[in-house]
């Protein structure tokens, strides 16, 4: 017999702040290097970067302050981070019409 609730578990392709509470031992590896894409949520400019998280693939979109984090390490060259591991952490903020909700923070950037 075949389960195949895995496969058929519908899994979405951005990291949330869910998956770093409900895994928080695991870390992001970086497996591309970062593009930068315009949200359509936030309506600014954002860093996407490819990676692994907990076993699936996921993509990281970055705020300017986890941009900034990143830059402090490897400079501007997001090729720099590739295979580099991101240990997360999260935080409570107010959206802007008031909503409390969890954000996801760079604690640290552990180059290999």
């Amino acid at each position: 017999m075949v389960d195949i609730e895995k496969f058929t578990k519908q899994k979405g392709m951005f990291l949330k702040a869910d998956d770093v509470i409900n895994n928080a031992n695991e870390t992001f590896k970086v497996t591309g290097e970062g593009e930068l894409v315009v949200s359509e949520k936030f309506g600014n400019e954002r860093l996407h970067l490819p990676g692994t998280f907990a076993g699936d693939e996921k993509t990281f979109d970055c705020s300017k302050t986890n941009a900034r984090t990143i830059q402090e390490v490897i400079g501007t060259n997001t090729a720099k981070l590739i295979g580099a591991e991101l240990v997360l952490e999260t935080y409570r903020t107010k959206t802007s019409d008031g909503k409390m909700v969890d954000a996801i923070n760079i604690k640290e950037v552990k180059l290999n």
